[in-house]
């Protein structure tokens, strides 16, 4: 599958409208509520590691290629955190995905409006699904993203955010369309994983800026650095390097569009997490962002093991994805 291509309806896209910022990102923090809570899925499929196609590769394009110089980037273990774009690729077998997209389809019904990124979501659904749960503390799982990333992840800690499965559908002439805001993401290391395909529906591209964040306010339309990434395969996989990459999706304007979005951390690199307080409020509300921030903020003795055990995952080390 290729990476990306330029956009030929580029205005689309770069029209959407862009998160709040500033006051009005406080503001919506202070309107904000909490996610909706669904209880477990009675008789859900059953994870199982199986499920994960490994030793996975698929187009990479690394941060510098957007602008960013390499001095700006984290190191460890003597490795650059530079890759800003992987995939898409296919990281469920068959049988996973459509075990994946069972559960998604159930827990539509507590699915939330927003107007600050997604329009229609669930947050926190491995709270609410055990299947998800289990795949993404799966270690067979975290491993092939981790290898595909460069660096070891693991569950991003702050749980309401951690895996958000979006809901877009077509509702014709006049009804306010489904889609994601321009902007860029808290987390650093998202994955994206396509559930249904371009034959379901209309609209619904997944579009991105090939620049630093910045330089983002500059674009024009007819800017080439807006792109679209080519995820028109039901289970494509996209991973993207949230928090440097603005990023959006245009309006479905037929049909129905499903994906889960799984945020990924690496513990080697907390104190450079992108993550800020009002970004997360602005989704969750100011009461259900304040414990989950000072979790995250505790002080740690061992990186990789500390953080595990706050987002109840295997340890990942350096020495797992060389």
């Amino acid at each position: 599958m290729a990476t990306t291509r330029a956009r030929s309806g580029r205005s689309s896209a770069l029209n959407l409208p862009r998160t709040a910022t500033g006051f009005d990102q406080v503001l919506h923090a202070v309107r904000a509520r909490p996610p909706r809570r669904a209880p477990e899925l009675p008789g859900e499929p059953r994870w199982r590691s199986e499920f994960v196609a490994t030793d996975l590769r698929g187009p990479r394009v690394r941060l510098q290629e957007f602008g960013y110089a390499s001095h700006e980037l984290g190191r460890g273990q003597g490795r650059l955190d530079d890759t800003a774009l992987v995939g898409p690729v296919r990281i469920l077998t068959p049988e996973g995905l459509s075990c994946l997209t069972e559960v998604c389809d159930r827990l539509e019904g507590a699915a939330g409006a927003s107007r600050f990124i997604a329009t229609r979501r669930v947050r926190s659904a491995d709270l609410m699904s055990a299947f998800i749960n289990n795949m993404i503390r799966d270690r067979t799982f975290l491993l092939t993203c981790s290898r595909l990333v460069g660096v070891p992840l693991i569950p991003h800690p702050l749980r309401i955010p951690t895996a958000q499965i979006n809901y877009f559908e077509g509702r014709g002439p006049g009804a306010r369309p489904d889609i994601v805001r321009w902007h860029r993401d808290g987390m650093d290391y998202v994955f994206t994983i396509q559930l249904n395909g371009y034959e379901d529906y209309e609209g619904g591209r997944f579009s991105y800026f090939r620049g630093r964040t910045d330089e983002f306010d500059g674009a024009r339309e007819g800017d080439p650095r807006i792109r679209e990434a080519d995820c028109g395969d039901r289970g494509a996989t996209l991973f993207l390097h949230g928090s440097r990459i603005f990023h959006a999706v245009t309006p479905v304007t037929r049909g129905r569009r499903v994906t889960l979005v799984v945020s990924f951390f690496c513990p080697y690199f907390a104190r450079q997490d992108s993550n800020t307080f009002w970004h997360l409020a602005g989704d969750d509300g100011i009461p259900a962002t304040i414990p989950c921030w000072l979790r995250l903020k505790w002080p740690v003795r061992d990186a990789a093991m500390d953080y595990a055990l706050r987002a109840g995952s295997p340890v990942v080390t350096w020495e797992d994805v060389r």
